[in-house]
């Protein structure tokens, strides 16, 4: 996606203006960044200033408010400050609260609880529905599924492949980057190559991805930055929300968002193909109901 881009009159702007702001922060140029933390430091501020009132809070230009606007979806800074104002207003919006030294136990448990419920929520604003349609589409005609994903997105990936498999999908799942290669060099024009990163910006599951397009495989990703390289890699693009605090770095809330998306993709694979489902589910339970006591 080009930061400079125009978005197309007629064309709705995606809901969840700062949600989409926090997670495309890492990729914003320098001069765009700095409109960006006087908009997440004084949002109330924005609704009632002017796009000149904002270009000399940030010290750029007003050129570059306009750009920022347009990065995130919206045809215009007017359009960016209703669509602010609703977001604002939301009974969902609540003050993030960060845990700090000193808290007590009870204080921790609750603001841990509340970051992930509101990354979950956040997640579901600017989740893409038709992209989750399309995701679960191509996946269910897929001839082998590879799914990928290193460090902490490691086991979201292997979770998916046991998920996956049940509904009767031949499935591959690798976290070691060697592998993940190699496997991507083998795909098809008829695979599926589903990769999970936080940044987006991991160097493994960039080139892997790459690799499986130059294979001629379709590619899904999982991220939480929409203007990230893999995003620039992927047919289809599905984003979490979360935010980074002090002592929850990289993103324990967006795992969480990550599986609720397989969770979904799986359900949504699982109805469009109830019976076959179901007979899949069946012998699974035929074989491993002998391994309990």
């Amino acid at each position: 996606m080009d930061q400079d881009a125009a978005v197309p009159a007629g064309r709705k702007a995606p809901p969840g203006a700062l949600i989409r702001l926090r997670g495309l922060y890492p990729s914003l140029k320098a001069a765009v960044r700095k409109v960006a933390d006087v908009l997440l430091t004084r949002p109330e501020m924005a609704i009632y200033a002017s796009v000149n009132e904002v270009a000399a809070a940030a010290g750029v230009s007003e050129a570059t408010v306009m750009r920022l606007t347009r990065i995130l979806g919206f045809r215009g800074f007017q359009d960016f400050k209703i669509a602010l104002a609703r977001e604002l207003v939301s009974p969902l919006q609540r003050l993030h609260e960060e845990v700090a030294e000193g808290d007590d136990a009870a204080t921790v448990v609750r603001k841990v609880f509340e970051a992930n419920l509101a990354a979950l929520q956040d997640t579901l604003a600017v989740l893409n529905l038709a992209a989750m349609e399309e995701a679960a589409r191509l996946l269910l005609a897929a001839e082998r599924l590879l799914l990928i994903g290193v460090g902490t997105s490691g086991p979201v990936v292997t979770d998916a492949a046991n998920k996956f498999f049940r509904l009767g999908l031949t499935v591959l799942c690798h976290t070691d980057a060697h592998l993940m290669m190699m496997a991507a060099a083998l795909l098809t024009p008829r695979d599926v190559l589903l990769a999970v990163s936080h940044s987006g910006s991991t160097r493994d599951p960039v080139e892997t991805a790459q690799t499986a397009r130059g294979a001629g495989a379709k590619v899904i990703c999982i991220t939480n930055n929409s203007l990230s390289p893999l995003t620039k890699e992927a047919q289809v693009v599905l984003v979490t929300a979360s935010r980074e605090t002090r002592f929850r770095q990289e993103a324990m809330a967006s795992r969480l968002c990550q599986t609720s998306i397989i969770d979904s993709l799986y359900t949504l694979m699982a109805l469009a193909r109830p019976q076959q489902a179901l007979d899949s589910l069946g012998k699974i339970e035929q074989v491993i109901v002998t391994k309990q006591y």
